[in-house]
């Protein structure tokens, strides 16, 4: 859901994202858009979520 850019996000938007649900990640050495950690992609804050303390999938080493 796409907002105007002169329209502020509402408060319960998520920060890090400015409530957009996507961020740019450079892992893997080039820029990509990916869901947001911080609220999963949903543009909301989530209550007591922290995405740097939970394993994410990047984390993980590749199994076969």
């Amino acid at each position: 859901m796409a907002r105007d850019a002169d329209t502020p996000p509402p408060d319960d938007a998520c920060r890090p994202c400015r409530g957009t649900g996507k961020v740019i990640s450079n892992l893997g050495g080039s820029p990509s858009t990916v869901d947001c950690p911080w609220c999963e992609g949903s543009g909301r804050m989530l209550p007591e979520h922290d995405a740097q303390g939970n394993e994410t999938r990047w984390d993980r080493p590749a199994t076969s």
